[in-house]
């Protein structure tokens, strides 16, 4: 969905960039760069599909990031802790 049928669909619902920008506690302008795929920001993206109603998936079917579960700094590191210790089991029983 592009940005202006976004922000279209949005007025619909009664929502708009300011007040989804208020709510995630970010700039107005962040919400719609995310909306025109002119910044990437998970949080955003899945308000304004939240707003929609609908999937992060299907609003920004383009940007794969929004597509599954989001992970903070800290799951990236135990996921790739997890990935390191099974190399070395691997190497390990070789």
């Amino acid at each position: 969905m592009e940005g202006q049928r976004i922000l279209d669909k949005l007025k619909l619902q009664g929502y708009n960039f300011t007040l989804i920008a208020k709510v995630v506690g970010v700039s107005t302008n962040l919400v719609s760069q995310v909306a025109h795929r002119k910044r990437h920001n998970y949080q955003v993206a899945v308000a304004i599909a939240t707003a929609l109603g609908k999937p992060a998936s299907s609003v920004f079917p383009d940007i794969p990031m929004y597509h599954g579960p989001y992970m903070t700094e800290r799951d990236r590191e135990i996921a790739l802790a997890r990935k390191l210790d099974n190399i070395g089991a691997i190497r390990r029983s070789a």
